[in-house]
């Protein structure tokens, strides 16, 4: 009489309505074994993400090799020519420039805005990335006993990956540029960008001023693509928020040299350089005021 009645009102009767719900039973039990069985992988997932964490620490760590620079730093405050640089009010100043074939905007605008700085006594070190355009002939042409060109032989070896590649190019040159220069102070600048006519003259008087071993300021970057423009400054340098073309450092920290394969730990060189610095105890000070502007290519938007 219930199967008829139950039949009677939802159209299937008691026996059919057990099988239903068996059938949902078996149905739960199966989903409770994938749940578990996706929270065991879920886990087995977040481990190796751990694992993964911790080894990228370990490499980033061996790259960094922070007690060896912290070593170096120390040892270079006790040498006497290291106190007699904040002595010195007039000191020689290297601008560091690497390059590759962007003759052009090399001599019309970095090296032009470093002939138009108010301080005078300065020395550019350009380092060629084995150039083949008429870079060294542009700057011959200029007759500045100021300048000199340095050409590498052979083209640097870079990442295959454009954004990896992205992240040091120009390395070598730059290593090489800092340690060919003669001044007390370095102040780097890219072939593309300029500095601002008192780029030197601020930059070293917060460095005296502040005994700072590290000076920088405010950057103006412009984006070639779109046209913008911002200002980027942070009172601590952050990732994102920092360029070392604005920059003036003692030659004393030349030891601290750009990370070539920096990529690897997916930084850009100037901050992997920098985050070193600081990680350090290299003694920094800075200024709100502009300094630098910087071109910005977006790195789509790139040819090298």
């Amino acid at each position: 009489m219930r199967n008829k009645i139950v039949k009677f009102l939802f159209g299937f009767n008691a026996q059919d309505l057990q099988d239903i719900h068996n059938n949902i039973s078996q149905i739960n039990k199966k989903a409770d074994v994938r749940q578990d069985s996706l929270n065991e992988f879920s886990t087995k997932i977040a481990r190796i993400n751990d694992l993964g964490d911790a080894a990228f620490n370990i490499l980033k760590a061996q790259r960094d090799n922070s007690s060896y620079s912290r070593n170096q730093l120390w040892a270079a405050r006790k040498e006497e020519s290291y106190q007699s640089v904040f002595a010195n009010k007039n000191p020689l100043v290297t601008v560091r420039i690497a390059t590759f074939n962007n003759a052009e905007k090399l001599v019309n605008v970095a090296i032009q805005s470093v002939l138009n700085q108010t301080y005078k006594n300065f020395e550019i070190i350009i380092v060629g990335d084995h150039c083949t355009d008429n870079t060294e002939e542009r700057i011959k042409m200029l007759n500045d006993p100021r300048i000199t060109f340095i050409n590498l032989p052979y083209r640097s070896v870079y990442p295959e990956d454009s954004y990896n590649r992205w992240l040091v190019a120009g390395s070598p040159g730059m290593n090489i540029g800092a340690y060919m220069g003669k001044g007390d102070w370095i102040a780097p600048l890219d072939d593309d960008d300029e500095f601002s006519p008192d780029h030197i003259e601020k930059l070293l008087k917060v460095a005296l001023t502040e005994k700072a071993e590290f000076a920088y300021g405010a950057i103006l970057q412009k984006n070639t693509d779109t046209l913008e423009e911002r200002k980027i400054y942070a009172e601590i340098p952050k990732f994102g928020e920092f360029s070392f073309q604005s920059v003036l450092y003692m030659k004393a920290l030349s030891f601290f040299e750009y990370d070539q394969q920096s990529w690897v730990v997916g930084e850009p060189g100037d901050w992997n350089l920098c985050r070193r610095m600081l990680e350090s105890g290299v003694r920094i000070a800075s200024t709100e005021d502009v300094v630098t502007t910087i071109h910005m290519t977006p790195v789509a938007s790139k040819k090298r």
